[in-house]
């Protein structure tokens, strides 16, 4: 086969080759061999690699696999959440993709570690499920973030991370810990009616924008410890099933909405814990 790549002689494709490549890869797809499926992959991430106009269409095609039935085809879906990750690297110099969004909208996942990429544009998890571990460690998003009535079954580290973007998480939910801390969002960030059934952890994040968790639902400990939030924060008919740990900044709690008081740790005085009083026959009081 005449194939070109990265490092070969020949240089990107015309117009006419580069269809003529896609379309076979496309083909291949759909053989029975998963080898020549594998191999599709492959030559698709070399096509986006020397066709950087066509990068983000290839990018869709990945998603579009990933979209896909759960349990369809596990070596291929492997080899694309591993293309994405080493191209949304950027320390790979010339072979980072950048200004790519990445649309996830229904996919089955497994183990997706994005951790210290960089998507440009929009990442979306739209009524995603995400099993195993989710490692999204230092990821930065330069668009939205959307993970509206997405699953996590285990639990997701996205400590450090950057979103620039809104952040969108209605209905979104955490079976295992969800690890934040340490994380900066830019803009608004809404998580209403999320389920967090197991330790959450906000501590050092900022928050730039409006953080919203009205009607979430907080299953064990709630942690933000250390988080800035310069636009405050939504609690209207948010539930903490465990402790939620805020503390002191600028001699004023860093955490506060109407209806709730702080129960001052009697150990740590700039440690406190929220305590909804707003209709006190609804709640029993959490000892400190």
């Amino acid at each position: 086969m005449d194939m070109w790549n990265s490092r070969g002689n020949a240089g990107p494709p015309s117009a006419l080759r580069f269809a003529e490549l896609y379309a076979r890869a496309l083909d291949r797809l759909g053989d029975p061999r998963p080898t020549q499926r594998v191999g599709a992959i492959h030559t698709l991430e070399v096509l986006a690699q020397d066709s950087p106009m066509h990068r983000q269409a290839i990018v869709d095609v990945f998603c579009a696999i990933l979209r896909g039935p759960a349990g369809d085809d596990v070596p291929v879906r492997m080899a694309v959440q591993r293309t994405l990750a080493q191209h949304l690297y950027p320390n790979m110099g010339a072979a980072f993709w950048a200004g790519i969004s990445v649309d996830l909208t229904g996919a089955s996942l497994v183990d997706l570690d994005l951790s210290g990429c960089r998507i440009d544009g929009a990442f979306t998890l739209d009524h995603a499920v995400l099993t195993g571990q989710t490692k999204l460690r230092q990821l930065t998003i330069g668009g939205q973030f959307s993970l509206q009535a997405a699953t996590f079954t285990e639990h997701v580290w996205f400590e450090r991370s950057a979103c620039f973007g809104p952040v969108r998480g209605g209905a979104a939910v955490f079976e295992g810990d969800a690890w934040f801390g340490e994380a900066m969002f830019a803009a608004p960030v809404r998580l209403p009616g999320a389920r967090f059934n197991g330790h959450a952890w906000f501590g050092n994040c900022t928050f730039r924008a409006r953080l919203e968790l009205g009607d979430a639902l907080f299953r064990r400990s709630a942690g933000f410890r250390g988080a800035v939030l310069y636009q405050g924060v939504g609690l209207t008919g948010t539930t903490f099933l465990g402790p939620a740990r805020v503390s002191l900044r600028d001699n004023a709690w860093n955490v506060s909405a109407p209806g709730w008081q702080i129960v001052v740790d009697p150990d740590n005085h700039s440690v406190g814990q929220l305590l909804w009083t707003g209709h006190p026959a609804l709640v029993e009081p959490t000892p400190v």
